[in-house]
């Protein structure tokens, strides 16, 4: 072989080396002769397999070669080892990381660390407010999972709940409410919740559809907040506008309303429903005597006395001055004639101490039965009140039906 076509083959053989990843790292027989070729063809087949490895990510194989070229891959190994190792300290947290010498790759690497670092303190900013505004509000911020339990409580949870917000992590919020169903996105609903030491509390809560995927598995977000005293206000003032001040019976008003609702519900099926109207015998002579004072104690003890006489659906009513009246559900005339003896029977037995004397008083009642040609609540009343003053007429401190009975005597029902 002459010594071109000899060359020519060495550097095909050096070609193949570039080219076919699968090609012999050991010099092939064409580059026998060639000393310089086959050294080449070592340095460049080693040079491959380090390449391959770093490329690889394989940072750690070893390099013992030695010579520029050898140099210029350890140099670029440890660089690209220091490279990993500073991404590891990004992904870490740490964003002061930066790339010098690296041209293009180093401003872009640096760029994102900058970027970092400031995404990261807006979010430490924002979390610090959020978490003054969780933490110092009365309101309980809460969110909750698919099932209705605790994956975050807010600390005012100890004030309002009565817990602290590590005991309500992971339990129901039916656990302290009592009510199974989950209240839906976006509405309010008012609640009482059961406290450790047994008090309750009345809770408006707010809710909100957290984004898909939830924060923790939440998916619902709510706001509970204190509504206590409101409710109390409410009851107050529902009591303020329903309810007789001295005696604590209902006011007519309310009365009347009660009786409407009664009636209707009576005439649907057919049952009977009966009124007392009574009122205390010589209540003037009582107030006069003994003052007005001690007239007050009797009305609150006739009330008292209908309380303990009454079943808990009868109602009783102040229809003004020493006027009362009682509804009964569910019974005929005759049953309502032996309640307003027992009632007539209860209070002749009453005596209320004063510092003038005791007093002792007597009740006449009068009794009637609804029917449907009464028409309103008015006209049973007006029915009850004759047969009243038949039972005044007939001398008080007895009991008399409307069937028969007389209208109104002259004689003022007082005396």
């Amino acid at each position: 072989m002459t010594e071109g076509a000899s060359l020519d083959r060495a550097v095909e053989a050096l070609q193949r080396l570039l080219a076919d990843p699968q090609a012999s790292p050991e010099p092939p027989p064409e580059l026998e002769g060639h000393a310089g070729f086959a050294a080449l063809y070592r340095d460049l087949s080693a040079l491959r397999t380090h390449l391959t490895h770093i490329c690889r990510g394989d940072l750690s194989h070893p390099i013992r070669e030695r010579g520029p070229l050898a140099g210029c891959l350890k140099s670029l190994q440890a660089r690209l080892r220091h490279l990993t190792w500073q991404v590891q300290q990004v992904a870490a947290g740490d964003f002061s990381q930066r790339v010098e010498d690296l041209g293009e790759f180093s401003a872009a690497f640096n760029r994102m660390t900058e970027a970092l670092a400031r995404a990261r303190a807006e979010l430490e900013r924002s979390e610090a407010r959020y978490r003054l505004l969780a933490e110092n509000v009365a309101d309980v911020i809460a969110t909750l999972d698919g099932e209705g339990r605790f994956v975050y409580v807010s600390p005012s949870a100890r004030s309002l709940l009565g817990c602290a917000p590590e005991e309500l992590t992971g339990r129901l919020l039916s656990a302290i409410t009592g009510c199974d169903a989950l209240p839906r996105p976006g509405t309010v609903v008012e609640l009482t919740v059961r406290r450790p030491d047994g008090s309750t509390r009345w809770v408006e809560v707010s809710t909100g559809a957290l984004p898909a995927g939830g924060l923790d598995g939440a998916v619902l977000v709510c706001v509970f907040r204190d509504i206590t005293e409101r409710k109390q206000l409410e009851d107050d003032l529902k009591q303020a506008a329903t309810t007789d001040e001295l005696t604590g019976a209902h006011n007519r008003r309310f009365f009347v309303q009660i009786c409407e609702q009664e009636l209707l519900r009576a005439g649907r099926r057919s049952r009977p429903t009966s009124l007392v109207l009574m009122d205390v015998d010589h209540f003037k002579r009582i107030n006069d005597r003994y003052g007005h004072a001690a007239g007050d104690e009797v009305l609150r003890r006739v009330v008292e006395a209908g309380r303990r006489t009454l079943r808990s659906e009868d109602v009783i009513g102040r229809i003004g001055g020493d006027e009362f009246a009682v509804l009964l559900p569910s019974t005929t005339l005759e049953q309502a004639v032996r309640v307003a003896e027992r009632l007539r029977a209860t209070c002749e037995q009453l005596a209320v101490e004063t510092r003038s004397g005791t007093i002792r008083f007597t009740m006449s009642c009068g009794v009637v039965e609804w029917k449907p040609h009464y028409g309103s609540v008015e006209g049973l009343l007006q029915r009850a009140d004759s047969a009243l003053y038949a039972a005044k007429n007939a001398g008080r401190n007895c009991v008399r039906t409307d069937e028969a009975s007389p209208g109104r005597d002259q004689q003022d029902p007082q005396e």
